[in-house]
């Protein structure tokens, strides 16, 4: 689970940087957003659904 954590935490300090600085055009902005935010999906529900990893007990 450390690597779930440190990719989003990463890919979350990306957005923030990219979101709030004049750093990209805003069309390569939406792209980008776009990208990676379906990354972050495939990479919960792989997580979640193949793997089953999660760190939550069952009652």
């Amino acid at each position: 689970m450390k690597t779930f954590f440190i990719i989003h935490l990463i890919l979350g300090i990306w957005l923030a940087l990219v979101n709030f600085t004049p750093i990209m055009a805003p069309t390569s902005l939406a792209l980008n957003n776009v990208i990676i935010g379906v990354i972050i999906a495939v990479y919960n529900a792989y997580y979640l659904f193949a793997r089953r990893n999660v760190e939550v007990k069952e009652s």
